[in-house]
């Protein structure tokens, strides 16, 4: 087991390999790679009651197509789920690109991933569209989102654990007021703001949001496990 604390777009705090014995140097590479890919909600604490992730999405790309970029302004896409934890506009975004950028997108979920749960998903990756990138809501706020950017998984020979923390999409004011953050009724309005992607302060108490919803990093663990023979 090797352990490395990685620094990746910000977004992660640390990222865990565990190399499979027997693969030798050199080994060629089937084309298409598969994937199992594990995102577990962490937010869930003995004194806070969390925040529910929305469904995310999953894409697998190469290196034109881009989620989202720490220091960066949130898309349509990234905008709408930060928001409204709605993936819907991403889709869209995407749906154009399949079979040329975008090699395969997982949309799992209904409903909201409670704290302390998981979803697992399956992806496949090649050597043109080596990339995994995801993204979903921390519900419980204004613009709060999590989710990696441009995972490179081609060739990856044994398993890796990201942990990751809260990000901002820098598109509405934290006002964390009623009216404006739907979790609390009265409304989901929009408090505008021209700002770009970055660490999340977390819930802070200057609204109405309780401060049980806020958290501490890492919000989630993501762990990724090839499932087919290099």
């Amino acid at each position: 087991m090797k352990r490395n604390t990685l620094f990746l777009s910000g977004a992660v705090l640390a990222v865990t390999t565990s190399l499979l014995t027997g693969c030798a140097s050199g080994t060629q590479l089937s084309t298409t790679r598969t994937f199992e890919v594990t995102l577990t909600n962490l937010t869930s604490t003995a004194d806070s009651s969390g925040q529910p992730f929305s469904p995310p999405i999953f894409v697998t790309h190469d290196a034109t197509t881009k989620l989202w970029e720490l220091n960066g302004t949130a898309s349509l896409g990234i905008q709408n789920i930060a928001e409204t934890g709605s993936r819907a506009a991403q889709v869209s975004a995407l749906q154009p690109l399949a079979n040329t950028s975008v090699l395969s997108m997982e949309t799992p979920l209904s409903s909201p991933l409670r704290p302390g749960a998981s979803v697992t998903v399956r992806v496949k990756v090649d050597a043109a569209h080596p990339y995994l990138s995801h993204a979903w809501m921390l519900e419980r706020t204004n613009d709060a989102f999590g989710g990696q950017d441009r995972i490179d998984l081609f060739p990856q020979e044994g398993t890796r654990t990201y942990e990751l923390v809260g990000l901002d999409a820098g598109t509405e004011v934290n006002n964390e007021k009623r009216g404006f953050l739907g979790s609390l009724g009265g409304g989901n309005a929009r408090d505008p703001e021209n700002g770009l992607i970055r660490l999340h302060e977390g819930i802070t108490g200057r609204g109405d949001a309780p401060l049980s919803w806020s958290w501490g990093d890492p919000v989630a663990r993501v762990t990724i496990t090839p499932v087919d023979a290099a």
